[in-house]
């Protein structure tokens, strides 16, 4: 009798086990919250996450004036569309908000998949805000 299987998961700082999450660190820059790798360079993330057995990296989570830009690249993948939906959870409450964010189509290799959302419910914009610089947030993409 051997063992047969070895599980490994992440553990985040809040004790939870999670699988296929970013946490993000909430930054700011200009008025805008968030984060953003591409251009203004602020806030941070963490963790493995992958769709159909390739890497995702989170681009841009960003808000500013009602508008939620959205940008994440998937390895190898350089053209198409993604239909998406995100799942962010402030690690401070453990209360999950979901937001249809819909078609996100290739932009280049800078940016990769990007949308914008407009007129984002305040249960998602109340998050993005000066109170929450340096708060710690569960990002989940679900590909639908």
């Amino acid at each position: 009798m051997g063992l047969n299987r070895l599980f490994m998961v992440k553990h985040v700082e809040s004790g939870a086990v999670d699988e296929n999450v970013f946490i993000m660190t909430m930054g700011t820059k200009s008025g805008q919250y968030g984060y953003n790798a591409n251009s203004g360079y602020y806030g941070e993330v963490t963790g493995n996450v992958t769709h159909d057995g390739r890497a995702v990296t989170l681009v841009i989570l960003s808000y500013y004036g009602g508008w939620l830009d959205v940008a994440f690249k998937e390895e190898g993948v350089t053209s198409g569309s993604r239909n998406i939906s995100l799942n962010i959870t402030p690690l401070e409450t453990g209360v999950t908000q979901s937001l249809a964010v819909g078609k996100t189509s290739w932009q280049g290799t800078a940016t990769g998949f990007y949308t914008y959302v407009q007129r984002v419910p305040s249960n998602i914009s109340s998050m993005f805000t000066a109170a929450n610089v340096d708060k710690k947030f569960k990002v989940e993409i679900i590909f639908n």
